[in-house]
């Protein structure tokens, strides 16, 4: 038994001197995302596995977790239950400036890690529903997102600058992944989306059904932005959805990766130097990421750098 004890220490004792991350308390970090059918998900799916190729080198292994979108996210890093999540750049401000839906409970541990793609609000509306434009949501039965998710808080901010507001239609409070069935069985008229061109579950019900997606008014867009520099105007290109030939005008927020202090300067430097080591193969993991930059990764935190980003960031020059 002694002898089985000593050998045990020994190998432990070569364990830790051999193992550059055995210093880390916590060598397992979990990812929050979205609905499995949205964007979020198959990005932060992306992440791990390149955070996972390299474990060799960092010792950190990376898990993803389906959930209920971006103020889910943030609820759960701010009390340690994850440890990352991809986190819509509005949510995130909010949450870090302790304003809107976050007064009164400022979340200033928040850290920036990098910055993802832009995710433009979709209006997409059965062709049953006769809704053409804009104004044409009014009276109609409408899912505006679940309360939590992205949508959800970019419905709201729209509406409230908007010639009618929420009363003037019946509201729905549907997740993202249930909206397109509700849609497609008539239940209601339209639903809005914030996320990434693409979307599989948008893609699936334009292949199946005809939709229309609703262009939002200039006049609208400059007095939403009054006060919210996390909204950028954007076009939907044309031609992305079966039946929408034409460029659909609306405004975006950008994916952001999140963390808080409570995640060590190394493992987050790990982290981010995987992926920028593996940039190539990151972006073509997804449509949404096909025309991102290193530059882009840079632009529209709704919090500061974690000293981790900032790190390897002045190291590669681009901070300086």
């Amino acid at each position: 038994m002694k002898r089985g004890l000593t050998l045990l220490a020994l190998a432990t004792a070569l364990f830790v001197s051999t193992n550059p991350a055995h210093a880390e308390k916590r060598r397992f970090i979990t990812i929050g995302s979205g609905s499995v059918t949205g964007v979020y998900y198959p990005i932060a799916g992306a992440i791990s596995k390149i955070v996972n190729k390299q474990r060799k080198k960092h010792g950190i292994r990376a898990t993803v977790e389906s959930t209920g979108g971006s103020a889910y996210n943030v609820n759960s890093m701010s009390i340690g239950e994850m440890d990352m999540g991809i986190v819509q750049s509005d949510v995130g401000f909010r949450a870090f400036n302790g304003v809107g839906d976050f007064k009164g409970r400022k979340i200033s541990k928040l850290r920036s890690i990098l910055s993802l793609h832009p995710e433009p609000f979709h209006i997409i509306a059965s062709e049953k529903s006769g809704i053409k434009t804009f104004n044409d949501l009014k009276g109609k039965r409408v899912n505006i997102g679940n309360p939590g998710s992205g949508q959800r808080s970019s419905s709201e901010a729209l509406f409230s600058v908007t010639p009618f507001g929420l009363k003037d239609m019946t509201v729905e409070s549907l997740k993202g992944s249930e909206a397109p069935d509700y849609l497609r069985d008539g239940r209601i008229d339209a639903f809005y989306y914030t996320v990434g061109i693409g979307s599989a579950s948008i893609m699936d019900i334009a292949s199946a059904h005809v939709i229309k997606l609703i262009s939002i008014d200039d006049s609208i867009l400059d007095k939403l932005k009054k006060g919210r520099p996390y909204f950028v105007p954007v076009d939907i290109p044309g031609g992305v959805y079966p039946n929408n030939p034409d460029p659909v005008h609306t405004f975006a927020v950008k994916a952001t990766l999140l963390t808080t202090t409570d995640l060590s300067s190394e493992i987050v430097y790990n982290i981010v130097k995987s992926i920028y080591e593996n940039f190539d193969e990151f972006i073509k993991t997804h449509p949404a990421l096909a025309s991102l930059t290193p530059e882009d990764t840079l632009k529209g935190m709704s919090a500061p750098f974690h000293p981790g980003a900032l790190k390897y960031y002045k190291e590669r020059g681009w901070i300086k």
